[in-house]
């Protein structure tokens, strides 16, 4: 029998979810005062989404955080926006992640195996020096990473033997990360509008309130309202220079162009209009990659940028100049030099106003 501890650990886990279903607790009896604990931890689980992007986890009192995970993923499914599904499907993974990071091997081999079906086995070796401590199935690899875009997750890159895939313990992690967000975007999608108790109702409210209020800040991810080209760091620059003089662009050009766009806030029309501009690429077919990068489509995942360090790898590093040295991503090049730009105008237009008045006194 799977304990309420570890079943509250990874809400998950079939048995888990049988614990909860064999509690058969109705809405009415959720909203009862009995029930205030876990209606507040399902609150502070998406606010923690929304605010963090990563929920934390509070094993003093198990049975509370096993019950509150399933009220806090029918928050979300009654907001019904794919922003917050996504957000909050992530944000659980990542507590996942987190606490697989002290999960003993046999555990993390047990929940591969009895929730995502996975083929994984105990087969420690030395690869390069770090210690590989599983192998995996290459489809259920190939699965879980098809979103990752670092030349490391590649299957040309990893030890493959029989089949099976050299992992490490963080990869495992990682690996699992996906399946878990996958699992939990699934459920969180499906809009849900059935009426909830007036106290349930009150704390959806206030749910509402807080992801209203940081709504902005989370998608524009503390970048200006408006894309500033000239924040463009010298890498995208270069891809954007290639499109629009009709070099052939690689797959990691046109990739790592399309998702900084995507992430700076140029709309998906302008986008669109961009490649088929200056390109011969079919339009719908051009929208369709453009969306499914954004999020719009498939497993709804908004792609970022490779890393500078990736981007280095395929040769798109150009032209460095003193911010490249200090950043480690594209869209931190952005953010800092849109900051430097925007501080400048600020700081002009001030001294023109101050100039102005002088002129006038």
């Amino acid at each position: 029998m799977l304990s309420e501890r570890e079943a509250a650990k990874y809400p998950f886990i079939k048995e888990g979810i049988r614990l909860v279903d064999e509690l058969n607790l109705s809405l009415e009896e959720l909203a009862d005062p009995s029930y205030r604990r876990v209606i507040d931890r399902a609150a502070e689980r998406v606010k923690e989404a929304i605010i963090a992007g990563v929920v934390s986890f509070n094993l003093a009192d198990p049975l509370t955080e096993l019950l509150s995970y399933p009220v806090a993923a029918m928050f979300v499914s009654q907001i019904n926006e794919n922003f917050l599904s996504r957000r909050y499907s992530l944000a659980e993974a990542v507590r996942v992640y987190n606490l697989l990071q002290d999960e003993h091997v046999n555990r993390v081999i047990q929940i591969g195996r009895d929730e995502f079906n996975w083929k994984i086995r105990r087969e420690p070796e030395s690869i390069d020096g770090i210690l590989h401590m599983y192998k995996i199935w290459f489809p259920d690899y190939l699965r879980a990473s098809s979103g990752f875009h670092e030349a490391k997750w590649k299957l040309v890159n990893r030890k493959m033997e029989n089949g099976y895939v050299s992992i490490t313990d963080n990869e495992a992690a990682r690996l699992l990360q996906v399946e878990v967000e996958n699992w939990v975007r699934e459920r969180v999608e499906k809009p849900s509008n059935f009426k909830l108790p007036d106290s349930l109702q009150d704390r959806l409210d206030e749910i509402k309130k807080v992801f209203d209020e940081n709504r902005s800040k989370m998608d524009r991810g503390g970048f200006p309202s408006e894309v500033i080209n000239e924040a463009f760091p010298p890498c995208m620059n270069y891809c954007l220079e290639g499109l629009l003089s009709g070099r052939r662009a690689s797959h990691m050009e046109r990739f790592g162009l399309t998702s900084f766009l995507v992430n700076v806030g140029m709309p998906i029309e302008e986008l669109v209009k961009l490649y088929v501009s200056v390109t011969d690429f079919d339009e719908s077919l051009t929208r369709y990659q453009i969306e499914h990068i954004a999020g719009l489509r498939g497993t709804r995942t908004k792609y970022t940028p490779p890393t500078c360090a990736t981007l280095r790898t395929h040769g798109i590093c150009r032209n460095m100049d003193g911010i490249c040295k200090t950043i480690v991503h594209p869209l931190s090049y952005y953010r800092k030099k849109a900051r430097e730009i925007q501080k400048q105008k600020q700081t002009e237009s001030e001294e023109s106003k101050n100039s102005n008045k002088t002129t006038e006194e």
